[in-house]
Order: structure tokens, then sequence, then C-alpha cells
């Protein structure tokens, strides 16, 4: 094995037959784009030593082009190879979280060498986008997010993997000491950015200094880079506090430039488009869709490439579009500066009119809210939101599953949408859902349930919101496809746990519905660590006995049901008593969990030479349940008690039981009679409850019997 690709891949490969290289080659080149693999396998199986640059590039693909259709990837590959993709972007993305009043915008300024005073800066309200250039040949964006609960759940829009991450921590913030900050954002980093470059930065230092776990934190979280303590407002002192600062900044430029080495390349025809349309962005944040077209078509960009060209835009965030918007809405325009999308959008989310409408928003509302703020860039342009480009805002904000439509008047729809995240904090005081009865499931989180998955649940699923039964923390839904079908789906930011309890005559089918919108809202978060929890349903009890206290509640790992039924077991033994696996997974959908079970081994099922016929496989026995070792006393008890009662001695044999062995056998049998009368009634008696009991659980069944029968009995093949 050869550990290193480059050095794998520059290796002569094995040629093979003559006429199998031709025929594969051909076939090849058959498949559209498809020629550029060709091409190269004709110069490996010819020994021509590959271009160690050429290499590089190939194989560090930014995130941009993999996440492209192979097509497209392989056109990109066939002009990086024909050397006419040259032109780099040089741009690189810093983002700086943390909590809110955490100093990120105050050590913004600091960078770009402002004068910084303590307060002197007002809390960013969303997202602040300005650029800084670092002495390199790399222009960085930097992205300054507010730290407020509101923005958290769209920040996952604009999170990005090939980014550095400045994570800012605040030694004086209530109720999160440094460490549970710096938890809570890096578990949002993993999330969304993947293992992206994290700098800790402790700002204040002046004031209070702030000590973090990083032996733990680095363990846990290997892309932290480093840890620096400094004071933005005294960067420009002498002594350690500008050391600080200097080695901070040092590290800054070092990791945006190892992230700026893995860039897309552009056609010299696209990077004319593009700084063009960065000096377009400046005069005006729109395109029409038309120029942009035309500016394509005058450098030779058609068809597929054209659509490539503007998907790779949208993924650097050059071009805002939204395909799906435009295709139903009939937008003729290109968003070319994405700030005036976040100005707009949390400017809205901000507002105290939607704040006492609890979230609830109308286009007039849009427009008194953005007509009346004067929002401008970094460079001072005040943008301005035209009602004929609040339906671009507003439809953009139901792409990013921020809102959905309210139910409105007939005839007036889409006038009012509902922002989950600014419904009311209470739960209604009363919400018309039974939970006893109800298949209960939660999800739980190991370190951070994010904020958007209920709220893109409930967006997902608004026209099933029963009433105005919907808050911050939770939902009451009524399937529309699944008549008398309900669900309550509550988050518990605390504990960290989204539970779903969903009744009704179909609750197989709705809550399969509903248990695959979380998973695919959690598919986005491939590193997110949750286990998923089954509530053991009492009906699926086979034994009365608990080992614990009545009051908690039962609940098993679901993948682990799967694993044993898979095995093929049929019950599950836990502390809280034995369970019919079969009755508990019946509503559950199935979904492949770890290891597939073993194949049957070949000799059993085989036919035997001596006798032509199939060898039966043997079945293991599994253990005995208690419910089993019941059904049994109850049989034997009862079977003693009758045979004693209608079988035992009367006073004829007695009598001549004393005659035969005298006084002594006669004193016994005296002694013996009423202990077995009692005996008969007694056994009778259990007889007649364990059995009651036994049929009401379901365990006095024919299938039940059946497996009683060959307990006690033996009657299986060994």
């Amino acid at each position: 094995r050869i550990p290193d690709a480059a050095v794998y891949l520059s290796q002569p490969l094995p040629s093979p037959i003559p006429a199998q290289q031709v025929r594969f080659l051909t076939q090849l080149r058959q498949l559209p784009t498809f020629e550029y693999w060709a091409d190269w396998f004709r110069d490996r199986y010819e020994g021509k030593p590959m271009d160690p640059d050429l290499l590089k590039k190939s194989l560090l693909l930014p995130e941009e082009i993999a996440n492209q259709d192979p097509r497209a990837i392989n056109r990109y590959l066939a002009e990086l190879a024909s050397g006419e993709r040259t032109e780099g972007i040089k741009r690189v993305r810093a983002i700086f979280i943390g909590d809110g009043e955490a100093g990120k915008t105050s050590l913004i300024q600091a960078l770009n060498g402002e004068a910084v005073t303590e307060g002197g800066t007002d809390m960013t309200c969303g997202v602040d986008i300005s650029e800084w250039l670092a002495g390199t040949d790399l222009r960085a964006h930097f992205w300054d997010f507010g730290g407020q609960v509101i923005a958290h759940a769209t920040h996952q829009f604009f999170l990005r993997a090939r980014c550095v991450y400045v994570l800012v921590l605040n030694a004086r913030s209530i109720g999160h000491d440094p460490n549970q900050q710096a938890e809570y954002w890096l578990e949002f980093v993993r999330a969304f950015g993947a293992d992206a470059p994290v700098l800790l930065v402790g700002n204040k230092w002046d004031l209070t200094p702030v000590h973090v776990d990083m032996h733990r934190l680095t363990r846990k979280h290997p892309n932290i880079r480093d840890f620096h303590g400094l004071s933005a407002t005294r960067y420009g002192d002498e002594g350690e506090l500008a050391d600080r600062f200097a080695r901070f900044r040092q590290a800054l430029v070092h990791e945006l430039t190892e992230v700026g080495k893995v860039q897309p390349y552009f056609l010299k025809s696209e990077s004319a488009i593009l700084d063009g349309l960065r000096m377009d962005s400046r005069r005006d944040p729109f395109l029409k869709k038309g120029v942009f077209e035309a500016k394509c078509q005058e450098r030779g960009i058609e068809g597929e490439a054209r659509r490539t060209f503007l998907e790779r835009l949208d993924q650097l965030g050059e071009i805002i579009w939204f395909p799906d918007s435009y295709r139903l809405r009939t937008f003729t325009e290109y968003l070319l500066n994405p700030r005036w999308l976040t100005h707009g959008v949390y400017q809205l989310l901000y507002s105290d009119l939607l704040h006492r409408q609890n979230g609830a928003l109308s286009f007039q509302n849009a427009e008194t809210v953005l007509q009346g703020s004067d929002v401008r860039d970094e460079d001072g342009n005040r943008f301005a939101y035209p009602p004929e480009r609040l339906a671009f805002l507003l439809g953009a904000m139901e792409q990013f599953q921020l809102c959905y439509p309210a139910p409105g008047e007939p005839g007036a729809p889409g006038e009012r949408w509902i922002v989950p995240d600014l419904l009311p904090s209470d739960r209604p005081e009363h919400i018309d859902f039974d939970e006893r009865d109800a298949l209960r499931f939660d999800f739980r989180f190991d370190t951070l349930l994010p904020r958007h998955v209920l709220s893109q649940f409930m967006v997902r699923h608004h026209q099933d919101i029963r009433g105005h039964q919907s808050w911050q923390h939770g939902v009451c839904l009524e399937s529309r496809k699944w008549g008398m079908s309900q669900a309550l789906v509550e988050a518990d930011y605390q504990t960290r746990v989204l539970s779903l309890a969903v009744s009704g005559p179909h609750v197989d089918k709705y809550f399969a519905v509903l248990y695959d919108s979380v998973l695919d809202i959690l598919g986005r978060m491939p590193k997110l660590k949750y286990m998923k929890q089954l509530r053991l349903d009492e009906q699926a009890r086979i034994d009365g006995g608990r080992g614990i206290g009545e009051k908690e509640e039962a609940y098993a790992d679901f993948d682990d049901l799967l694993k044993l039924e898979a095995k093929g077991r049929r019950v599950y033994e836990c502390k809280f008593g034995e369970y019919d696996l079969e009755k508990l997974l019946k509503p559950m959908p199935r979904e492949k969990v770890g290891p597939e079970p073993p194949e049957p081994p070949s000799e059993p099922n085989s036919v035997s030479k001596q006798t032509d016929k199939p060898v039966l496989p043997v079945q293991p026995r599994e253990p005995w349940s208690r419910s089993h070792k019941l059904a049994v006393l109850a049989i034997l008890a009862g079977l003693a008690g009758a045979f004693f009662t209608f079988f035992g001695l009367s006073a004829e044999e007695k009598a001549e039981m004393k005659v035969a062995f005298g006084d002594l056998m006669g004193n016994m049998a005296r002694f013996l009679d009423p202990l077995i009368d009692t005996m008969g009634v007694m056994g009778i008696i259990v007889f007649v409850v364990l059995g009651g009991w036994l049929w009401r659980h379901g365990r006095l069944n024919s299938r039940g019997l059946k497996r009683l029968w060959e307990r006690v009995i033996g009657n299986r093949t060994e």
C-alpha cells in the first residue's frame, strides 16, 4: 500500500492487453465528459509523468467543485489539465462567532487599525461583512455574526468549511463560563463547518482573563489551532498586550493563507465576468438575468457551462440564486451583494414590530420596517428595499426555511408569514393532545441541539399545525393525509432533547413522515452526535415487574432494538422489565443499523448425500423469561390442586391406610387432609388468576401457547 495518493497516482499503471486497453479507452470516450479520464489513463499506461502542480490542484478540490455533479467536475479537471483554468479568486472568509458582547466587532476594528474604546461599538444585529487586506495576495472577507440567540438559527446558511473561524469568548458572560461557550460554538462549527480551523480568542484580557481547558477542548476538537488572550482596546499599547495581539494577527494570516491554497480556478473569460460583477455590485445589489446571460454569451460561456458557472458563483457567495424561487416566482434578477440580503433579513428578525406580533409578518410590515431603517454596507452605501424587490427578500426567507405562509384569507395566499423563532416562548395552557398512549420518541443530542432544527421542522409541516398551537419550543400537529393522527413535537434546549409524540389510528404512517423529516434536517450536519430513544410501550410488556421506581419513564436505544430484531430476538430485556420486541417495533420505520446479521452456515441447509433430504438448521434456545416461568408454575400448581381435590384420598381410603399402616400414618393422613384441600383450592385460584393475566397481556394466545408447549415438552428439532 502507498499512503500518499499523489505518489500512487504519479506511478505508471500496469498496462493491460492492448485489445482490452483500446476497448476500455473507447468505452470511456463514449461517456459524456469522460474524455478527460480516457486521456488520463492513456498517459498512465504509456508511463508519462504527471505535473506535480496539476496533480495537487486535481486532488485538492474545493467544496464548491466537489459538490457538483460528475460532468461538471470532469469539465473542471479537463480545463485544469489543458491550462485553461489558471485564474484564482484569492479570496477567503473569516467568520467571527461567539456570545453577544464578547467583543467580536471590537476585534475586527483592531485588526483594521481603528481606535477601539470599551463600549464604543453597537451590538451586531445579524451579520456585518467587511474586507481585510492582510499584506498578502489574499483578500479576506470578515463575517461578524451577532451572538444573540435569535441569530443562531440563521447563521447556518452562511457557515462554510473552507474558511477560518475566530471564536471570541467572554469571561464576563452571565450564566455561561468560557468553557461552556467554547463547547457550544465548537459544536456549531463541527456541525456546519466540518474540520475548518478555529482560533480561540479571550478578549478583554486586561479586564477579566479568560481561562479555558485547552487540553480537553483540543482532544474533542482537534481543529482548534490555538488560544489567544488579548485586549482589542489596548492592542496598540507597548508590552505584553501588544505582543499578544501581534501573535494573534500573525496566526490569523497564516490560517487564511493555508485555507486560500485550496480554491477554485476560473477561466480567463469567467474571471473577467467575475471582476465586472464585483464592480457592478457596488452600484446596484441586483443584476438583470438578461444582462448576466449577455455577458456570458459575449465571453463564449453557453449552455450547461453557463449554468455551472452560475452555480459556482452562488456557492462562492458572489451571486445569490434560488432555482426553485426563480422558477415559481419568475424572478428576473440575480442578487450580487449578499449584504443586501443579510441586512434585510436581520432587520426584520430584530424588529420590535415582529416581536410585538409574535413572529407574524405581512408584506406591509416588511415595507414599514425596511423603509424606515437606515441600512448601509461597509462602504456607506445605503441599501434600498423597494416593494418590487421585497418579494425576493421574503422568498429568500422561505427558501432558508426561516418562515412559512400563514393561513390567510381566501384569495390572498402568501400575504402573511410566520417566523417560528419569534413565536411566543410559553407553551399554550391547553394542548389538545393525550400523551399517555402515544408513541413517544426522543432525539437526545450529546452537546448541541441546534435551534434551527425545530423551526425548520415547523416550516416543513406548517400545513399540519393545529390552530395556533405552536410556540418557540414546540408545535402540535394534525395530519391532513392521515386522518385523526396527531403529533406533539417539543425541543428542550437545556437537556438537549427533541421529543416526538404521535397518536391516532395511523401512528406508524404519520410517525414515519415526521421521523424522516427530522433525519433529513439533521443530515446536513453529519458530525452532529445524537442518539435515538423509543419509549417502551406498557402494552408490549411481558412481565409485571419493574426494576426501578414506577415514575421513571422507560426508554430504550432505538438502534439497539433494531439490531436485536435483525438477530431474530423476540424479547427485549432491560432494567424496566421484559418487552415483546415485535410489539415495540411494529409502528416504527425500519432502517439498516450496524452490521448485517451473518448468513446461516451453508452446511445445515445443504442436501444430505445419504438421505437426499434437507437437514434443518439447529434453532438456538432463547433464555427462559419470567413470564414463561410463571406460566409453567401456574399450570403445575393448577394441575396439582385439581389432582388432589378431585383425585385425593377418600374417607374409606384413609381408613384403609390407618389399618394398613397403623396410627402413625392415620394421624399423618388427618394432618394432610386439610392441607391437601387447601392446596387444591389455592392451585385452582392461581391457575385462573395467572391464566387471566397472561391472556390479557397477549401471552396466552395460540402463538404464546405454542412457544410454551415447545419449551415445556421440548418439541424442537435438535
